[in-house]
């Protein structure tokens, strides 16, 4: 089996040989990753040729696409994503008139066809960050956002449904430039912290489930899989990301959620993409602790007919993982992770 085989087998329980693998910067990888690119107007005079299987991030003190100014590390590969300053849109009556990017832009996908020719034989990914909710607060606010969610309810789904437009619009570019050769769309949400969700279940249920909906319509219409990453304990949910049709689900704290709350909830019923917990164990940088945690791990999140998929955290540097606890992890998920 092709690590496309690998992949495929396991998002559809169909007896792959083994695991899948996504540890990129060890050059183990069965997925090929690519990144929707920015607009021409917000790329640096190094970055306009750019080629799509390498990310491009906003450059500290910059403005994004839409119109969000970031600030960042300046440490070069210190792996500090950045953060949002000074929200654009102050009222919810600005966003009738306020100027969102256009997801049909077709400098989106620049380099595309250079990108698949280095995917041969892989998964192929294109990552467009910043689902929903992420790109919700840093427009208008993190605080803002908790407030008129329930305070101003109908102004904000207003500006829910322009951010959903956008990411539906990349899926139909992808759809229609991939030409089948983009197998998966990967996004992100944050929806938890460290004890509960940021949102009532119920509220998010009302207003966010049927947006999530409509876009994973577009994605399998189109095609592809997705692959959604959340961090925070989003147990509530659960349920929830099975009817929606999640098809790859990517956990970075396996602890957190609790390892036997979801063998027992989602095993079996989502594909789990699943690093040792980043928090506690990895950062540990304890070779048997890392192992033990695999092991578990593999043991009952795996079926006999696959479902889960070894990954790398890609910014560990700021939370102390090395790159030898990479290393171990790596080892153990490659050897407990045969299937047959």
């Amino acid at each position: 089996m092709d690590s496309y085989e690998i992949m495929m087998r396991n998002i559809q329980f169909d007896s792959p040989q083994r695991i899948g693998l996504r540890f990129n910067s060890l050059g183990v990888s069965d997925v090929f990753r690519m990144y929707v690119q920015p607009p021409l107007n917000c790329r640096s005079s190094d970055n306009k040729n750019v080629r799509m299987d390498k990310k491009i991030r906003t450059a500290s003190g910059s403005l994004d696409e839409w119109g969000c100014m970031w600030e960042s590390l300046e440490e070069e590969g210190s792996g500090d994503m950045g953060q949002v300053l000074h929200p654009p849109i102050h009222d919810l009556d600005q966003v009738s008139s306020y100027p969102f990017p256009d997801p049909y832009d077709p400098h989106h996908f620049d380099g595309l066809e250079d990108a698949l020719q280095l995917s041969k034989g892989k998964f192929v990914q294109l990552n467009s960050p910043f689902c929903l909710f992420e790109r919700l607060h840093f427009l208008y606010g993190f605080n803002e956002t908790l407030r008129d969610l329930a305070l101003d309810r109908e102004k904000m789904e207003a500006l829910i449904d322009k951010v959903i437009a956008y990411q539906i619009g990349i899926v139909e570019m992808a759809g229609q430039l991939g030409k089948g050769r983009i197998h998966c769309f990967d996004t992100t949400d944050d929806w938890g912290t460290q004890t509960n969700m940021f949102i009532s279940p119920r509220m998010w249920r009302e207003i966010f489930k049927p947006r999530y909906q409509k876009l994973i319509d577009t994605i399998h219409a189109n095609g592809m899989l997705l692959r959604f990453h959340t961090d925070g304990r989003i147990n509530a949910i659960f349920p929830d990301l099975i009817e929606l049709g999640v098809d790859i689900l990517n956990v970075h704290q396996p602890l957190l959620l609790g390892i036997d709350d979801v063998a027992q909830k989602l095993s079996g019923k989502i594909c789990l993409e699943v690093s040792c917990d980043v928090q506690q164990t990895l950062p540990s940088c304890d070779e048997q602790r890392i192992k033990n945690e695999v092991k578990e791990i593999v043991q009952k999140w795996c079926t006999p007919r696959g479902g889960l998929i070894g990954v790398e955290y890609r910014y560990g540097k700021v939370l102390g993982i090395s790159e030898q606890s990479l290393r171990w992890e790596l080892d153990a998920f490659q050897q407990y992770g045969k299937i047959y």
